[in-house]
């Protein structure tokens, strides 16, 4: 399966080999909110605008790379439409030659009002398929570098094998083991589950909102495991769950603990905590409670989950939200609400703009 897969993506990269035989190549990258972001910059061309940089989320759950069709014809002045491919060649992420990057095009504006900064275009998985790929939460750097890990010890080298050619780990809790997507693209996430009725966790499971994907909003529900689960050796204390319909994913919550590289060519991943000492726990998971619709002037708020900070701050479906604290949607920057736990929700309604000030509080203890 996988060397089809690999066979598939064209090489994207070219690295000096000697810099990769002295030390690994740093990749620049932004972190935010727990999200690695990657800028691609095209060469400087006469008649096409000064700023050609294109912001890449890298996703290891992404079997495909996406660039938004607005991005693509910003940098070079044409519109693809969505059975198109964009080539991006000629292109730098640093040290790092981008010489064929093939991406199909596809509306991210939803995406980044999320996140809230910029995304340009999606990196899959498979465009660092010829070197090994280190992932560091704890220093917010990504590294490439050649060579080949070692065979799995169960320790800190593991098989990645899976269904497909992206990282698959095993969590193992006490009733039962599941194997489990690594998604470095579910970075706000725990553990993603089907079934979550079916686990025994220490409150009932209850609608928490939604997440959002790259063609649907996908409605969740949370609950906290009263059991631990374990990657390998590692134990994972009492777990915030979220409900999924599809793929089950080890998301971004659980990665900031380690330092992750990642052997496509051998389907194979090493672990490495960055504080061993360290009990690794999960902080309850708070929400505002509103479902979202994306639309071009923000987000029509679709429906509003009971017992949350947004009906209880009499946020109705029908709302068109067009900022968080006062800042536009995809760039209100990387920052949470903070301690205080105050979201003020700029909203129009029935024509008229109003601003509406959320207390957010625990959905998931």
């Amino acid at each position: 399966m996988i060397q089809h897969a690999l066979l598939a993506i064209a090489s994207l990269l070219s690295i000096g080999r000697a810099a990769l035989a002295a030390e690994p190549v740093i990749v620049p990258t932004e972190i935010c909110r727990g999200y690695f972001l990657i800028p691609i910059t095209l060469p400087s061309r006469e008649g096409y605008p000064q700023d050609r940089t294109l912001w890449f989320l890298h996703d290891t759950g992404a079997s495909s790379s996406y660039v938004d069709p607005d991005s693509i014809e910003r940098v070079s002045g044409i519109r693809l439409g969505p059975r198109d491919r964009a080539n991006i060649r000629d292109a730098q992420a640093g040290p790092v030659s981008i010489n064929h990057l093939q991406a199909r095009v596809g509306e991210l504006d939803h995406l980044a009002r999320a996140l809230g900064h910029p995304i340009d275009g999606i990196l899959s998985f498979g465009a660092f398929s010829d070197f090994l790929l280190t992932l560091d939460y704890e220093r917010g750097e990504m590294r490439l570098e050649e060579g080949r890990l070692p065979r799995p010890d169960g320790i800190t080298v593991f098989d990645a094998d899976g269904p497909d050619y992206r990282p698959w780990m095993v969590v193992e809790f006490p009733d039962r083991r599941r194997r489990m997507l690594i998604d470095s693209g579910a970075a706000m996430t725990s553990l993603a589950v089907r079934r979550i009725d079916l686990y025994d966790t220490l409150a009932p499971p209850r609608p928490t909102g939604a997440s959002m994907r790259l063609r649907e909003v996908e409605e969740r529900s949370g609950a906290r495991s009263r059991l631990d689960a374990h990657i390998g050796p590692h134990r994972l204390i009492a777990p915030t769950l979220q409900s999924t319909p599809g793929t089950e994913l080890i998301g971004g919550e659980v990665m900031r603990h380690f330092i992750w590289t990642f052997d496509q060519a051998t389907e194979r991943v090493r672990l490495v905590r960055h504080q061993p000492e360290v009990p690794i726990t999960f902080e309850p998971d708070f929400d505002h409670g509103m479902v979202f619709e994306p639309i071009p002037q923000g987000y029509r708020v679709g429906s509003v989950i009971a017992d949350t900070p947004a009906s209880q701050a009499g946020i109705q479906p029908g709302d068109i939200v067009t900022a968080f604290n006062g800042q536009p949607l995809d760039r209100r920057g990387c920052d949470g609400p903070g301690a205080s736990h105050t979201l003020d929700v700029s909203l129009i309604r029935n024509g008229q703009p109003m601003t509406v000030r959320l207390q957010l509080f625990a959905l998931v203890e």
